[in-house]
């Protein structure tokens, strides 16, 4: 049978960029705006067709990558290099041979995406003792502005500006290579009001553009996201007009993140023009790898452009004090402007709703740098988006990896932006006869065209922020359930 990699997903989950452009406009550096665009078009119509099919063919990619990356877990593990999206398929780059746990991860991502493991000179924790030797010679060299972890573990690059000598770098015993690129420099919708959606122009002193309006899981605060660099905790921020919002309360100037309290966050995101009401709806966040495609929509931009900047290609993830994300815009346009600082940088579902990817801090020319989500999270707690249904707590990615004649395979992934759970259960409504018939991954009962999927006992936890997968082969068309509960709540 030919694989299809049909992607039909409500959602998926899961970043990289690099270093230094802060996006700031002070006050009356905006002209006026360009046309507004159709107020009856969706983040779809808004993005070149071939840069759109990209992007949604990588969910099942992005899904099976977050499968393996939770497997190797937060703590670098020895003789992980890295993972990313190589054309249609998952790469896991490792040093020597796979743990049982890890390959056991990877056997599961199989059945959702096409996965190679591929052997790596370096691990990761030598990477990162080697850029840790390079570091000082970097702070101290004005012309050095990076130093990058290769996710294939071939080396680290030293990014130095064009023209400039090189410093005399010290032995790291790792492969370590200059690279000539322009350092980023940082970048800070004219009228909102609440619930303060994402992408909207924010005042306090100079300009920047709002991320994601996000809530604290465990206290159900609420704030806007956005970048540490465009203001300090105390901060009190308007809209473009002037209306208040509320005070900053966090800042991380290190990974240049920070959050503004507002009891109103919304869960769309502006991605049309500076004075048209076309938004997208949030419905989760995503962990971000090298080669995803994404896309952002600050302020400025919307109002230049009249609409996002996509094709941005996650190239490299810093190991550095910042930390940040570097990404490639591919068509060679400029990949932010003054004034999209903090805006939200996201990846685009089937259905025209977004996954929160992380927020705008530098650019030059079509480099790009953001600070992923779940960098955020680490940051300032247990954040979640605010998301259109602002109930959900769990989202689902339904993606049919294989069909024929008679029946189909799909691969079902949930993803946990509420509390810890202990023992789940997902279930869905058929609505064209579709029977199943195998299935991985969970214990399946069907009666009529109701499915209720629950853990085995190896992945009976699933985790604030985490997720896990299933499959099934079934009889019938390939159409995709109108909407899925995990554990009697309905998932965005």
């Amino acid at each position: 049978m030919t694989q299809t990699w049909k992607t039909l997903s409500r959602a998926t989950a899961a970043g990289l960029l690099a270093a230094s452009v802060a996006l700031a406009v002070p006050a009356g550096g905006v002209a006026a705006p360009p046309a507004a665009s159709d107020r009856d078009a969706t983040v779809l119509d808004l993005i070149p067709a071939d840069t759109r099919d990209a992007m949604l063919a990588q969910a099942p990619l992005v899904d099976a990558a977050t499968g393996i990356k939770a497997a190797v877990g937060a703590t670098t593990r020895p003789g992980f290099a890295g993972i990313g999206l190589v054309g249609d398929h998952v790469v896991l780059w490792w040093k020597g041979s796979l743990p049982s746990d890890v390959a056991a991860a990877v056997a599961t991502a199989r059945r959702i995406a096409p996965v190679e493991v591929t052997a790596a000179r370096y691990s990761r924790g030598e990477l990162a003792a080697a850029a840790a030797r390079l570091a000082p010679v970097a702070d101290r060299h004005n012309a050095v502005h990076g130093v990058r972890l290769r996710a294939d573990g071939s080396g680290v690059e030293v990014a130095v500006e064009p023209g400039a000598t090189p410093p005399k770098l010290p032995g790291t015993g790792v492969r370590t290579t200059v690279v000539r690129a322009e350092e980023l420099t940082p970048r800070s919708r004219e009228d909102d009001s609440a619930p303060w959606s994402g992408g909207a122009r924010i005042w306090a002193g100079a300009g920047c553009s709002t991320g994601f309006g996000v809530r604290d899981a465990a206290s159900s605060a609420g704030y806007l996201l956005s970048a540490g660099h465009c203001g300090d905790i105390g901060a009190q921020w308007t809209d473009g007009a002037g209306e208040p919002i509320g005070t900053q309360t966090h800042k991380n100037a290190d990974h240049d993140t920070m959050l503004i309290s507002t009891p109103s966050p919304g869960g769309h995101v502006y991605v049309g023009g500076s004075h048209d009401t076309v938004r997208a709806r949030v419905t989760g966040w995503t962990e971000v790898f090298p080669g995803q495609l994404l896309c952002q929509s600050g302020a400025t931009s919307a109002w230049a452009i009249g609409r996002p900047i996509c094709n941005l290609r996650v190239e490299f993830h810093y190991d550095d004090r910042e930390d940040l994300v570097e990404a490639t815009q591919l068509d060679g346009e400029d990949s932010a402007r003054s004034g999209d600082s903090g805006g939200p940088v996201y990846a685009v579902n089937a259905d025209g709703t977004i996954l929160a990817a992380g927020t705008t801090t530098r650019s030059a020319g079509p480099g790009f740098g953001f600070q992923d989500f779940a960098t955020a999270r680490d940051d300032f707690g247990d954040l979640v988006p605010v998301t259109g249904a602002q109930t959900s707590t769990c989202r689902v990615s339904y993606v049919v990896t294989d069909s024929w004649a008679t029946g189909f395979a799909a691969a079902v992934t949930i993803y946990n932006d509420g509390p810890a759970r202990t023992g789940w259960n997902l279930s869905w409504t058929f609505d064209g006869g579709q029977l199943v018939q195998g299935h991985w991954g969970g214990v399946f009962n069907q009666t009529g065209s109701a499915v209720r999927v629950s853990n085995d006992a190896w992945n009976a936890s699933l985790p604030a922020g985490g997720s896990v997968s299933v499959g099934f082969t079934a009889d019938g068309p390939a159409t995709i359930p109108a909407s899925f509960q995990l554990d009697g709540d309905t998932c965005s």
